[in-house]
């Protein structure tokens, strides 16, 4: 094994995108992750349309780097086997509803107890305590409840859905940080803790600046949300558009100078109804051109200009594809995104292809000291596949 997190073994009893994109971001730098899925059908993105191989692309896009163990943790010997396999492990991820697990013996409180080293990770939408702690939810509800939606409306006032689970991959992001932090106190106290994330924390982080503004008494939806004509996005005589961020003198300058509208320089932040004459002097002279005519010559002037690019140009694009990376997925090949931390010395790598469901089962029970007739007991009782 290779990478930062060498030596470290992770038991992720995650599914769907949190759990499991906050676990390859720690496969991708160098864990050893073993993802435990529950029979028949395992983690359900396998089943998520296209198919990339014989599994799911949504589930090859956040599995890289993992080996897949196949426990019926609602039987008694399933639980069994997982506070084995937990008390060798260095991280456990889950993202069960509160108090499921600890129904199960998989709680916290008991596995800490077994091994006081264990960094114990729990995922939930609303957290392990409050008024919501036990409700069900996705990523819809988090960026609801978070304020996140109701600032994202279209033009005839309805919310808008991200293309994207917003608050799922934050949710991630902040779990794996989370781990890395309590993983870093371990080295001088010898002792693992809970880490303890939920999806509705990482959207109302996202929204850090815009709610302390309101507690403060700003009113209206904020400089940056479409109402200046420095930071807006334009439709071009194509129908595609150009993102403008302009703001500062210099940039606001150059993108003027561009347009031809140089009587405009120095005023992008009027007031609103100047504001509002001057995106639409803009609209007026972006749609006199094709988006790419008009984006060589704004790149050429440094003015914070760049396209509004859908997925397929995405992927084609040259910075863009410095951040995708080939991998297989049975016998499939596909383009992922790279983990999206870049390490100098110990850099992110893939090992090892999103495994197949229960590929690794008996090799992983062996290192947890299971005897080979013991694990085709397990096989026999349903327990392990």
């Amino acid at each position: 094994m290779t990478g930062a997190l060498a030596g470290v073994r992770v038991l992720d009893l995650t599914r769907y995108i949190p759990g499991p994109f906050c676990t390859q971001v720690l496969g991708d730098l160098g864990a050893d992750v073993v993802k435990v899925e529950e029979p028949p059908l395992g983690d359900p993105t396998r089943m998520v349309p296209p198919a990339v191989g014989e599994d799911g692309a949504a589930h090859a896009a956040l599995n890289r780097n993992k080996r897949s163990v196949v426990v019926d943790v609602r039987k008694e010997e399933g639980a069994a086997v997982v506070r084995r396999l937990a008390a060798g492990a260095d991280v456990l991820v889950e993202a069960y509803r509160p108090g499921a697990l600890a129904r199960r013996g998989l709680g916290a409180e008991t596995l800490c107890a077994q091994n006081p080293r264990l960094v114990y990770c729990s995922l939930t939408g609303y957290g392990r305590e409050g008024p919501l702690a036990g409700r069900a939810g996705h990523d819809v509800n988090f960026l609801a409840l978070g304020g996140f939606l109701d600032g994202n409306r279209d033009g005839g006032g309805r919310p808008v859905l991200p293309l994207t689970q917003v608050a799922d991959v934050v949710g991630g992001l902040a779990a794996a940080v989370g781990i890395l932090a309590a993983l870093h106190a371990r080295e001088r106290t010898g002792r693992g803790q809970v880490v303890d994330v939920s999806m509705l924390d990482g959207v109302l982080a996202l929204l850090s600046v815009p709610l302390a503004r309101r507690a403060a008494g700003h009113e209206g939806p904020g400089e940056l949300a479409g109402t200046r004509p420095a930071y807006n996005v334009y439709e071009c005589r194509d129908g595609r558009h150009l993102a403008v961020g302009a703001l500062e003198p210099k940039f606001w300058e150059a993108l003027c100078r561009a347009l031809g509208l140089e009587e405009r320089i120095g005023r992008q932040w009027e007031g609103p109804k100047r504001a509002r004459e001057t995106t639409d002097a803009f609209a007026r002279a972006f749609a006199t051109r094709d988006r790419d005519d008009w984006l060589r010559d704004l790149s050429a002037a440094d003015a914070c200009v760049e396209p509004v690019l859908g997925l397929d140009e995405v992927l084609e694009h040259p910075q863009a594809r410095r951040s995708l990376v080939e991998q297989g997925q049975g016998a499939g090949r596909f383009r992922a995104v790279r983990c999206p931390v870049r390490l100098s010395t110990s850099p992110a790598a893939t090992r090892r292809p999103p495994p197949a469901l229960g590929e690794h089962t008996a090799e992983v029970l062996a290192e947890a000291g299971y005897a080979r007739e013991d694990v085709e007991r397990l096989r026999a009782g349903e327990v392990v596949a």
